[in-house]
């Protein structure tokens, strides 16, 4: 008996143990010094001048008067010193059960989880979800910054906002969609903005086909809850290409995707509205490659969607201004191999032009632009952050470099270190 209840107390205080590990504010300060610093805002690299962090941000560049004896020094010589990534398109509860498989939300929250956390072994400290299985999402978020797990940080739109047989219904016909609701008319859009709203959404998603009426009513309704609405751009329920127009027209955030959607005038009132894109051009090119549900000659016959004509769309953007951020539309089959799905992301962008350091600023500063983040996260500046990356070589020679940090420092916490 007195066996079994010293077992008890032991489990108790161990699991508050834990439950204080999680929840305890961020204590140890960090001085970094050494090593090479590219700050995500475009300059050139240059010697890093020395970054101290507290409390979770950075609070200068270069030693301050008041360096506390106390703070860990992190050596970084012979190393590249980078802000944490951004992966601003992905799906971690998107699973399609099979006939045999005995998914639920538990399993499904359990394994996102982890996927959370495997982004950050690849220096990815922001995740941006944009549609999440049924209230999982809107759970994981709430718990993460309740402290109970951890991971990078999760944004969530929950399930995406849809119209009736809209895009994501597809997945499964004949019963209401997991990762979507259906909404047709403005109203019917507005009042979906609202229920996100309510149970605590980062930003909206809408996917087509949508109407004028309908999306400028989102776009309305979203930025009354001052949060940013995406909008997914062409594919099957957009057969005439008339989405981007709309989404320009309706003043959407941001968009998704490189489907035929436009033409050269919807680039030009991109930019002049500063709506970036995330292209997700690494799940294009294994769609095109037959990975995915529909086959090239598929996407060519009934999209218009080719190699060829992806690549020219993404060149004649670049050429016109438009920006760009890293979003990967990763899903739970994709968590073991998420460091190859994020460098095809990057290496990807080369095929629109764009040189390693504009990639970086995709992946960091043009990330949290898209978000509404610019101001506190993004980039190596005193008042941000403090999500640190470490690299054991040059990422302006090789991009792979950044999926294979040495070290991972997260909201002024070490969060992962990699074996020697």
């Amino acid at each position: 008996m007195l066996y079994r209840y010293l077992q008890k107390l032991l489990l108790i205080a161990g699991n508050a143990a834990v439950l204080l590990f999680c929840c305890q504010a961020v204590a140890t300060p960090y001085w970094i010094t050494g090593g090479t610093l590219i700050d995500g805002t475009g300059a050139e690299p240059r010697p890093n001048p020395g970054i101290f962090i507290n409390e979770g941000n950075i609070i200068s560049l270069g030693r301050p008067d008041n360096l506390s004896a106390d703070a860990r020094e992190i050596n970084a010589e012979g190393k590249w010193v980078l802000p944490g990534l951004f992966d601003l398109h992905a799906h971690i509860t998107f699973k399609l059960a099979g006939a045999r498989d005995l998914e639920d939300d538990v399993i499904n929250a359990l394994r996102s989880e982890r996927f959370l956390e495997r982004y950050q072994e690849i220096g990815v400290t922001v995740v941006r979800d944009v549609a999440s299985r049924y209230h999982v999402g809107y759970s994981l978020k709430r718990a993460q910054r309740g402290g109970l797990i951890g991971g990078a940080r999760i944004y969530v739109s929950g399930p995406l906002i849809t119209t009736t047989g809209g895009h994501a219904t597809e997945f499964q016909p004949l019963i209401p969609p997991i990762w979507a609701v259906e909404a047709d008319g403005p109203w019917e859009f507005r009042k979906r903005v609202r229920e996100a709203a309510k149970l605590g959404a980062d930003l909206i998603k809408t996917t087509t086909p949508y109407t004028l009426e309908e999306l400028s009513a989102a776009v309305e309704e979203a930025h009354l809850w001052k949060l940013r609405l995406t909008a997914h751009l062409g594919g099957a329920q957009d057969p005439y290409h008339t989405s981007g127009r709309i989404a320009v027209d309706a003043g959407v955030d941001s968009m998704e995707h490189l489907y035929p959607f436009g033409d050269d005038d919807v680039y030009r009132d991109m930019v002049e509205k500063n709506i970036n894109l995330v292209p997700t051009i690494g799940y294009h090119l294994r769609e095109l490659d037959g990975q995915y549900t529909y086959s090239a000659d598929y996407l060519e016959k009934h999209l218009g969607h080719t190699y060829e004509g992806m690549v020219e769309r993404f060149r004649r953007m670049h050429e016109l201004g438009v920006k760009f951020a890293v979003g990967t539309d990763s899903n739970a089959k994709d968590l073991p191999t998420i460091d190859k799905i994020y460098l095809q992301e990057l290496e990807g962008f080369t095929l629109g032009g764009l040189t390693h350091m504009e990639i970086i600023q995709g992946a960091t500063l043009i990330g949290a632009e898209t978000m509404g983040l610019d101001g506190e996260a993004g980039s190596i500046e005193a008042g941000k952050w403090g999500d640190v990356i470490l690299l054991a070589s040059d990422p302006l020679e090789s991009l792979e470099a950044l999926v294979k940090p040495v070290l991972v420092v997260q909201n002024g916490r070490v969060v992962f270190e990699r074996d020697k």
